[in-house]
């Protein structure tokens, strides 16, 4: 009989605190005590150390050697470099798509975009969130650049508390789902170029209002 491995003790607890920060449960510049830590979850040191480090490697929170961790910070200007290298990234995935079939991905995309609808109607900026990402993680797979990936997905990290944060804000007015509709309208047609240079765009259309929170 077939049976699932249990997730290490270490990754359950990352995506724990992953959720609090993203939520701003734990807001920018908190520090994350890990006796608190400890109580709140009820783990040891050990693994608990082991969820931090995973979440400095995401980008999510800092090290100071003997101050601890603490919830990243950020400024209007870092908010605006993540975004354009964002951007840039973004743009190169779609163009490394040139050559592939994109048949399934196309399909693929429909149905997270209509997943991302759903969340919309019901208001769950969380898995709202989530399945954007999910979104864009599906033209970084059928890229298939690893260089690319390792890069990009620290970044894309980095960048969900603001998101989350402005999304708490002006949900009702996002145009996500509207714009995905676009870029995959694009991928059929086979046009990489135009798909690229509007994903690029697409990235860049909060950079504004998400400096503005900071």
């Amino acid at each position: 009989m077939n049976r699932s491995i249990p997730e290490p003790i270490p990754y359950s607890l990352m995506k724990k605190i992953r959720q609090g920060v993203i939520t701003g449960r734990y807001g920018p510049g908190s520090p994350l005590r890990e006796q608190q830590l400890e109580a709140e979850y009820g783990t040891s040191r050990g693994p608990l150390r082991e969820a931090l480090r995973l979440l400095q490697l995401r980008g999510l929170v800092t090290h100071v050697p003997r101050r601890g961790f603490r919830v990243r910070e950020y400024s209007a200007e870092l908010i605006k470099q993540i975004y354009r290298l964002r951007a840039v990234l973004e743009r190169h995935a779609v163009e490394s798509l040139s050559g592939k079939s994109l048949d399934s991905l196309v399909d693929a995309l429909g149905l997270i975009n209509r997943s991302m609808e759903g969340h919309f109607k019901s208001r769950n900026i969380e898995a709202y969130l989530e399945s954007n990402i999910a979104f864009h993680n599906a033209i970084m797979e059928t890229a298939d650049n690893e260089p690319l990936r390792k890069v990009i997905e620290p970044l894309n990290e980095m960048a969900q508390p603001v998101r989350y944060m402005l999304l708490t804000q002006r949900f009702e007015s996002s145009t996500a789902i509207d714009e995905h509709e676009k870029i995959m309208a694009l991928l059929s047609q086979g046009d990489i170029t135009g798909a690229a240079q509007f994903i690029e765009t697409h990235v860049l259309n909060n950079i504004e209002a998400a400096a503005q929170l900071f």
